[in-house]
């Protein structure tokens, strides 16, 4: 089983702060600016800066935010951001800040050329700054400083390359107006994983790419093309099941069938054998009475000839008897004479 290093939430700073913490940058207990009397609305939508210092840098930032925004899809009041120029000064045009990537809550989902923080009536909720060896300071020191103070809720600095921040993963809960950092876990094989509580997500280094981690389906986050290949091998999956249960039960229809079949078979080769059986007892019932019909006509027939015989015989000896008779009369008259 691996073992675990929790590690509790401590504070960022060490040095006390001062004691009159400088006013947020946006919002009612700001004194207002004066707007300029030229184009008042006109911000730029661009710095000139590139989006990404180098190509894993890019790479991560568009993954978070396809992420991100494909996670809400279903939301209308959550507005995901990239790279888009926030502006927390009304009428000041110099001051913005880019963050990679943020969402904001409560904001409507569209695609502003920049991002009015009293347009959108609060500032962005969670910011990400993926570092690299040209942003790594202002990430964690100015950019961080200015998050905290446009009360931006949770800051997230993610290290795509490795060795320019303490871990993989950092992130960073706004506590009494000060950065906290969130607790975080690492896995004997290197996974840090972050709960941010705004999310309601683990955010996870692992495998050497930043995933997020939903615990209610305890499933990672997904890019759209990785959800539809992921939904057409899950459909493609299910009907590869539906055609083996199909072939199972045409299997075991075409089994019972085959043995219905045979039943029947079996059931008309005994019927054959029984009529069979019945017809031969017919037949030898037959033979045997036309073998005693025979006998009784050849004992008839033997009864009739012996009767013939005694007649025959009775016929013989009455007319011996007559001859016998006649011989001796004969004799009698000669011997009178």
């Amino acid at each position: 089983m691996p073992i675990k290093k929790v590690h509790q939430s401590v504070p960022t700073e060490v040095v006390a702060p001062p004691p009159v913490r400088p006013p947020p940058l946006w919002g009612p207990s700001r004194p207002p600016t004066p707007v300029p009397a030229e184009d008042p609305d006109e911000y730029p939508s661009e710095d000139g800066l590139p989006m990404a210092s180098n190509f894993k840098h890019a790479l991560w930032m568009i993954a978070c935010f396809r992420m991100l925004a494909h996670w809400f899809r279903g939301r209308t009041d959550v507005f995901v951001g990239i790279d888009l120029l926030v502006y927390y000064m009304r009428g000041n045009k110099r001051v913005s800040v880019a963050p990679d990537v943020f969402v904001s809550f409560g904001v409507p989902k569209g695609e502003p050329p920049s991002y009015k923080v009293w347009e959108a009536g609060k500032p962005p909720d969670v910011v990400w700054e993926f570092g690299s060896r040209s942003t790594v300071k202002g990430d964690a020191g100015e950019k961080k400083e200015k998050y905290r103070r446009m009360e931006v809720r949770e800051y997230w600095l993610v290290d795509p390359d490795g060795g320019y921040h303490d871990r993989r993963v950092r992130g960073f809960e706004l506590v009494n107006g000060q950065y906290m950092e969130l607790p975080w876990d690492e896995g004997s094989d290197g996974t840090v994983t972050v709960w941010s509580p705004l999310l309601q997500l683990e955010q996870r280094f692992t495998d050497g790419q930043l995933r997020f981690w939903d615990p209610k389906t305890e499933k990672y986050l997904e890019l759209p093309e990785e959800e539809a290949e992921f939904r057409a091998e899950s459909e493609a999956q299910t009907r590869r099941e539906s055609d083996q249960v199909r072939e199972q039960a045409e299997f075991r229809a075409e089994r019972e069938a085959q043995a219905r079949r045979e039943a029947d078979q079996a059931r008309e080769q005994a019927e054959s054998r029984a009529e069979n059986q019945a017809r031969g007892r017919r037949e030898a019932e037959a033979r045997a009475e036309r073998e005693a019909q025979a006998r009784r006509e050849a004992e008839t027939r033997a009864e009739r000839e012996a009767q013939a015989r005694k007649v025959e015989i009775g016929k013989r000896k009455a007319l011996e008897a007559q001859v016998a008779e006649l011989k001796a009369n004969a004799r009698s008259r000669r011997d009178l004479e």
